[in-house]
Formats: C-alpha cells, sequence, structure tokens
C-alpha cells in the first residue's frame, strides 16, 4: 500500500490548458514522445531505498508513505508493532505519447510508434537497474471512467521497491507449472489459444491478442508474446515494432467496437528486476476496458472489490468474435 496524500492537489480535467501541451509548463515547445516527472509522485527516489522483505509482507500491514514525516526504513509505527511503515522510495514518470492533445495511440505513424515502445523499453531498463527498485509497471489509464485526470495521450511509469501480489502469484503459478510440466505456462496458452482459434482477435509473427478463458472484465484482452521473454527491454526491434503495430490495432478495435473513444486500463506484466531467477515468466500486456457494451459502463460489484471475485456478465467466446470483427473492419 502507497499512502499519497499530496496527490490530492493535482489538477483534474483543466480547462484553461494543458501541462503536457508543448511549450507548458516543463513540457518543451518540440517533442515527440516525452518523459515528464509527475509533478504529484506517490514515490520518489530521493527516499532512503529500504530493503523489501516479501516474505515479512504477508506476515504484517505495510505501508510506503510519501509523508514527510515518514520513519526510517524498518520502523515500525509507534502506535503498534503490526504495522510497519517505510519512505515511499521509487519513482513515477508520465510518458507522453504525441504533441497532439487529441490524438489517440493508433494515430501515431509507424516510426513514432516504434520510438514510444522503445521509450519504455529504456525507461524500464534504467529505472530497473537503480538499486532499491524491484519492479517496474507501466501502464495507462485511458478516459474518464477509469479516472483519468488530463486527457492528453499519455501513460505513466512507477518503480516500485516491492514486487505487486498480482505479479507474484502469476510468477508462483508459472514457477508451478514449469515444475510440474516443464514447460512455459503461456507459450503452452499461446499454443492452445492458436490450436483453438476461438479467443484469438488479432495475431502477427510475434504476438497474439486473446480475450482470455479466464476473462473478469467484458472485453478483457491480453497481448502475449510469441517468444518467452520476461520484459518489454527483451524485445528484439522486429519484436518491439510488431509489440506496437498489435497494441495500436487492438485499440483502434475497442474504438471501432464500441463506436466511441473508450475507456481502459493498459497495464504491462513483466519480470521484476531484483535480481532473482523469473525465467519461468512470460511477458504479457492486460487491457480491462470499462466498457461492457456500447452503452454500458462496467462498474466492480461488492465481491469484485471486497474479495476480488469476479463475474463476467458476458460470453467470453462471443465478445472475442465482435472484438475480432471489430478489430478487422477498423483496420480496412
Amino acid at each position: 500500500m502507497v499512502v499519497a496524500a499530496g496527490r490530492m492537489k493535482r489538477p483534474v480535467l483543466p480547462t484553461d490548458s494543458c501541462p503536457f501541451c508543448p511549450g507548458v509548463g516543463k513540457t518543451p515547445l518540440d517533442y515527440d514522445v516525452f518523459v515528464y516527472q509527475n509533478d504529484y509522485p506517490s514515490m520518489t527516489l530521493g527516499a532512503p531505498a529500504a530493503p523489501w522483505s516479501q516474505s515479512s509482507e504477508t506476515a504484517r500491514m505495510h505501508r510506503c508513505s510519501g509523508d514527510s514525516r515518514a520513519e526510517v526504513p524498518g520502523d515500525s509505527d509507534p502506535a503498534s508493532a503490526l504495522y510497519l511503515k517505510r519512505p515511499s522510495f521509487g519513482a513515477c514518470e508520465v510518458i507522453l505519447y504525441s504533441p497532439n492533445h487529441t490524438a489517440s495511440i493508433y494515430d501515431l505513424p509507424k516510426w513514432h510508434m516504434d520510438k514510444l515502445v522503445d521509450c519504455w523499453r529504456e525507461r524500464t531498463r534504467e529505472l530497473g537497474s537503480i538499486d532499491g527498485v524491484n519492479y517496474v509497471f507501466i501502464f495507462e489509464n485511458r478516459g474518464e471512467a477509469v479516472g483519468v485526470t488530463i486527457h492528453h495521450p499519455h501513460g505513466q511509469i512507477y518503480a516500485f521497491p516491492f514486487v505487486p501480489r498480482k505479479v507474484l502469484l502469476e510468477i508462483d503459478a508459472c514457477k508451478e507449472f514449469m515444475n510440474e510440466k516443464g514447460i512455459c505456462l503461456f507459450c503452452t496458452m499461446v499454443e492452445e489459444e492458436l490450436r483453438l482459434g476461438g479467443r484469438v482477435v488479432a495475431e502477427n509473427e510475434h504476438f497474439i491478442c486473446i480475450i482470455p478463458y479466464f476473462a473478469r472484465f467484458p472485453f478483457e484482452a491480453h497481448l502475449v508474446s510469441r517468444r518467452h521473454l520476461g520484459s518489454v527491454m527483451d524485445l528484439g526491434d522486429e519484436e518491439a515494432s510488431a509489440f506496437g503495430e498489435i497494441l495500436q490495432a487492438l485499440v483502434r478495435g475497442y474504438d471501432h467496437l464500441f463506436g466511441f473513444t473508450s475507456a481502459y486500463i493498459m497495464a504491462f506484466h513483466q519480470a521484476p528486476t531484483d535480481g532473482a531467477d523469473y525465467s519461468a515468466y512470460h511477458f504479457h500486456v492486460e487491457f480491462y476496458p470499462a466498457h461492457a457494451d456500447s452503452k454500458t459502463q462496467k462498474h466492480l460489484s461488492g465481491t469484485e472489490i471486497g474479495i476480488d471475485v469476479f463475474v463476467n456478465p458476458s460470453d467470453v467466446e462471443s465478445n472475442a468474435v465482435s472484438l475480432r470483427r471489430a478489430i478487422e473492419s477498423a483496420g480496412t
């Protein structure tokens, strides 16, 4: 958990000017892709890089605090020996996709999209090399339905001093499958989805895009690399280009399917950077649209928020047919 009370002061959907447009605030007059240091970060590299114990995290409640009163690394809360508080060491960066305030990611020409993917690779490599950074998370919030505060096309990168629990669960599942079967869980899934075909919504030489069998959201889609690799850093140049192309095709397909600029969360799932062995893990990107259809927004229910049990109110295979047709139609 990260506490960052200062983020309540950040601008929300400003109407007078956009801080990400060229020449406004800290943004240069001329850029293609620009790394903008978050003005209201949840974590900073200026805080002490405290060692983070994943094992102790399961036994005690931790809180990363951006408050300047945070105690030295490892100190417990003065009111209780149960809770631990650490300075919020890490980084929060904003990646501006384009100087065009109204552009969508699929509006970027190939050279520009390649430059964006290269930026993701470079920032993952640089942030992941910092001592104390154990996980680099690339994500995008698009649309007011998922809480975006500035409409200018952009994503974010957070560098954490710990490995998020959801990623740890995936890593454990991959290790267990590898130990039992001797092969990669995601590589096996890619082969199975290509064999069955019904849930594949797009593919190219290096990636497939599926609505997974276990989709929690209507039209949730996963981009999975065909080659076994752990991180966006591991993409070769041809793979990086193919990754950008299929990502653009998916977002274009979403907008075509719903009939408007859709809202979604994009989340990169990649291997941690703490130096441990994650050879069983497999890079993929998950998309969670905020819409069940062109008229209905998907809201999280009590079971989903309260106990992490998701109820998908739609049929995965039927959704795959609809999204596949939308991607094909939008690309012509």
